[in-house]
């Protein structure tokens, strides 16, 4: 109930305290009682409820009911406050007028008293409301006076001025204080001042008006002395019983430019309360909301908010602090028609003042742009589906989906290039486009003007898009077609990309702009669609480049990949050739051969651009020949495109048209000259093994001769002069023979490790598990150990070639033993990757440790100096590694490593 009136009765008697209530609520239904027994709980009630009149009994316990009005006032002085008491008497009554009490009733007498309590109530609070209403007109009156633009003053019946707002100055050149206290006519030519003067006191004596007060116009007069046209608005009103007139002079012209601004302006000015109610809406309301601004007033703007944007609203506007940006929020209004519709509101001003609270709102309609918002996201995430694409198809239909989600145009369609140029043919249509076309639109390179065929050649020859807005009017067209709304926008050299509505003025700008963007994303989709099946198809070709067994058998499939897999039609591969000095071609085209002259030898000084390309490493691509000094200027050659194929030559690319080629272009030709780079790279590596291995083939035929004459030539003659020498020594006896016998043994020696070192060299192919522990005890039982000590510490079972494992054991005990002394000791040990043989002789000098490896070194007389040079080679041949350091002993010890476990 919006009138209710909440009382607070405070008495410590609790059934006087019921009756009480109960009387006053049934006398009026408008008072509702909030009870509490004394003044402390009175008190917490004030705190916590809306009270607006308090009735309390005068004696209680603690605080009487003088003491408790007394606190009452000091929170809230202006609150109706009954003393309503069993005890009468003056001074009591005297008491409490002079603390402030609004009203002072006895409980004596019938239930006629709680008529009586009532109706002071009810009269006590309407004279509250009233006297807060009329300050709260005054402050608002103040608050809008002071920040308003007009000129506003009050003047009294005596016609002086008792206020004067600051605008006063930028009217009239007065600040308010010159004029506050000044007749009215201060303010007035001459010439109208008795005739104002007149018509004052006759208003004052019978209430005629002889003006319309609402509009009064004159020249008033300026402080400066001159004239101001001005108009004057009247009103009047009592302060305290007099009365008192207010007047708002505007400067005419300034009203009417406002007035014009505000009643034709596009955007919604309100002025909204504190509490968000309508105070004041604008012409444009009706045009923006569709609610006449008469129907809204004193509504609750919130209440017209979409529920999902209403907190956004309150806290934009709510929560406004001094220095702080204009609050503007965005939100969904809902219009006259029950439809919501976005709105944007930015508060110009904010009133606040001890009575009211409020602001000046512009409303401007964003629908247009929230759903140009909407349809940009959409098309983000339309454009986002285009990148993940992977066939023509699939994208063109996306496209096709995309457009009639964004703007409603299912009579569209994807039409791309036929492979030889002649047609553009449909690969996604709209939903609409087989209900309204009797079958599949094409269009023909060759139709006729006038023609749908004609108009979509057009637009896919052009750069821009071709746009009617009613097909049947226009002048482009000779022929009957079911859209009449058209958008034609070329997708690069793919194709056309038809947006169509039968409705005529359908498609917005913002329309046309959203096919023009998916348009371009369209295009780079089947881009890069195209050079993904152009990639897949030249990986596949480049794969044969490489088996390819000779420079020209890689030229002619480079030649082939490029026509038949990049479908260009000029190709030349040419090879650097030193002994021709320059680049020679080694494979063309079957158009190059019908197109061009014969090809020649590019060599440095002939200025060819070939030469240039693969001199400087990098390709190169001429939109047109003839604009350059290219020794085929004069050919049917227009674009060329080189690019080098490392040192081995270059690949070139012509068309008979310029500008033909691109960055896709470029970028394929690049993957193919990397890949006949490689094959280069693969067939000289294979011709240079293949000179390699013929090359030790006759290495190995010449040692094989070599160990033959050895063997055989070699080993007679000293076998006789070994029998010869037995011979001698039986017909006498001489220390010569021994001496020879010595050197035949030597030579005996030597011819064994040439032959070892000639037949050893070959890699071990046939590596079975050794017990590495096994063979090293039969290798020391093999070798004239003399004196010497094995200590075996090897152990596990290694992969190897046994018999040659036991050369190499074999010559590392003896190369102990011969330079250790009789009495050494050789210790075999394993290491983590092989196994070692260490002595406690002399040892090696550091300085010579590498060079016993080498074939001919030795320190000992009786060495041949091929032992280790075999050792090494068996390590060779098995894929290991052997090095000689220091024992533990101080002597020489060999580490091989490399060695393969079997374990």
């Amino acid at each position: 109930m919006p009138d209710r009136i909440p009382v607070l009765l405070v008495d410590d008697d609790p059934d006087l305290r019921a009756v009480t209530a109960t009387f006053l609520e049934r006398e009026a239904d408008r008072i509702a009682v909030e009870t509490a027994p004394d003044a402390a709980d009175g008190l917490d009630v004030l705190a916590e409820r809306d009270v607006e009149c308090v009735v309390s009994d005068y004696e209680m316990p603690g605080k009487d009911g003088l003491a408790f009005l007394a606190e009452v006032r000091e929170r809230h002085p202006d609150i109706p406050f009954i003393l309503f008491t069993g005890r009468g008497s003056e001074e009591v009554a005297s008491e409490a007028i002079s603390a402030g009490v609004t009203d002072y009733l006895q409980k004596r007498g019938g239930t006629e008293r709680y008529e009586r309590l009532a109706n002071r109530i009810v009269e006590a609070v309407e004279k509250r409301r009233a006297e807060r209403d009329a300050e709260q007109a005054v402050e608002q009156f103040r608050a809008v006076a002071e920040g308003a633009s007009d000129a506003i003053v009050t003047i009294d019946t005596d016609g002086v001025i008792r206020f004067a707002n600051p605008a006063v100055e930028s009217v009239l050149g007065y600040e308010p204080s010159e004029l506050e206290g000044e007749p009215l006519t201060t303010l007035m030519p001459e010439r109208h001042r008795d005739d104002h003067r007149e018509a004052v006191d006759r208003y004052l004596d019978t209430g005629e008006r002889s003006v319309d007060w609402s509009d009064v116009r004159f020249n008033a007069l300026h402080r400066d002395g001159g004239e101001v046209p001005v108009s004057l608005s009247y009103g009047e009103y009592e302060v305290e019983g007099e009365r008192r007139f207010v007047g708002v002079i505007r400067d005419d012209g300034e009203r009417e430019r406002h007035r014009a601004f505000i009643e034709h302006a596009s955007d919604v000015v309100a002025v909204l309360s504190s509490d968000w109610r309508f105070r004041y809406l604008s012409p444009s309301c009706e045009r923006v909301t569709g609610h006449a601004p008469s129907d809204l007033l004193g509504e609750r703007s919130l209440d017209y908010v979409h529920p999902e944007d209403r907190e956004a609203v309150r806290t934009a506007f709510g929560e406004l602090s001094a220095g702080e940006s204009l609050p503007t929020a965005e939100y969904r209004f809902e219009t006259a028609e029950g439809e919501y519709r976005w709105l944007e509101s930015v508060g110009s001003d904010r009133i606040e003042t001890d009575g009211i609270e409020g602001y000046v709102v512009t409303t401007r309609d964003v629908s247009a742009r929230k759903e140009r918002e909407r349809t940009l996201a959409r098309l983000r995430e339309w454009t986002r589906e285009l990148n993940y694409t992977r066939t023509t198809e699939e994208a063109a239909e996306l496209a096709v989906e995309a457009v009639d989600d964004l703007i409603d145009a299912g009579l569209s369609g994807i039409h791309l290039l036929n492979d030889d140029g002649s047609r553009l043919e449909p690969v996604a249509l709209g939903d609409s486009v087989p209900t309204l076309f009797e079958s599949q639109p094409s269009y023909d390179r060759d139709a006729p003007p006038g023609t749908r065929a004609a108009l979509a050649w057009e637009a896919f020859e052009g750069d821009e898009s071709i746009v009617i807005d009613e097909l049947s009017s226009a002048d482009r067209l000779d022929e009957s077609s079911p859209a009449e709304s058209l958008v034609l926008r070329p997708v690069g050299g793919h194709g056309l990309f038809v947006v169509s509505s039968p409705e005529p003025n359908e498609f917005t700008d913002t329309d046309v702009l959203v096919a023009e963007i998916l348009s371009g994303h369209l295009e780079a989709a089947l881009d890069r669609v195209e050079r993904e099946s152009r990639v897949e198809r030249l990986h596949g070709a480049t794969r044969t480049l490489v088996g390819a067994e000779s420079r020209e058998e890689i030229a002619e499939r480079a030649v082939e990949a490029a026509t038949d897999v990049l479908g260009f039609s000029i190709v030349t591969v040419r090879v650097h050739d030193e002994a021709a000095g320059g680049l020679v071609p080694s494979a063309v085209s079957p158009e190059a051969e019908r197109l061009l002259p014969e090809r020649e030898t590019f060599t440095p000084d002939g200025g060819s651009l070939n030469w240039a390309v693969f001199e400087a490493g990098e390709q190169r691509m001429y939109d047109d020949i003839r604009t350059t000094d290219a020794l085929d200027a004069d050919t049917a050659l227009r674009s060329l495109l080189i690019v080098p194929i490392g040192e081995y030559g270059t690949i070139a690319i012509g068309e008979t048209e310029p500008g033909v080629f691109d960055g896709v272009d470029e970028y394929l030709a690049g993957i193919l000259a990397t890949a006949a780079e490689t094959a280069f790279q693969a067939e000289a590596r294979t011709r240079r093994l293949a000179e390699r291995t013929a090359e030790l083939e006759r290495q190995n035929d010449r040692l094989e001769e070599f160990a033959g004459v050895v063997s055989h030539d070699l080993r007679n003659p000293l076998e006789v002069a070994r029998g010869r020498t037995e011979l001698a020594r039986e017909e006498c006896d001489s220390d010569h023979l021994a001496a020879v016998e010595r050197a035949h043994d030597r030579m005996t020696a030597l011819i064994d490790d040439l032959l070892t070192l000639a037949r050893e060299g070959d890699p071990v192919t046939d590596a079975e598990p050794v017990d590495l522990a096994r063979v090293v005890g039969s290798c020391w039982r093999t070798v004239d150990t003399r004196d010497a000590t094995l200590r075996s510490e090897a152990e596990g079972t290694i992969l190897a070639d046994e018999g040659r494992l036991r050369q190499l054991l074999e010559n590392l005990i003896r190369n102990a033993i011969e330079h250790g002394g009789e009495d050494v000791t050789v210790t075999v040990g394993t290491l983590p990757d092989g196994f070692s043989v260490a002595d406690d002789g002399p040892g090696i000098d550091p300085d010579r440790r590498e060079a016993v490896f080498d074939a001919g070194h030795s320190t000992s007389q009786s060495g041949t100096g091929f032992g280790l040079r075999i050792v090494e080679q068996v390590a060779d041949a098995h894929g290991w590694s052997v090095r000689a350091v220091e024992s533990e002993a101080g002597g020489a010890r060999f580490e091989v490593t490399g060695v393969e476990s079997a374990d």
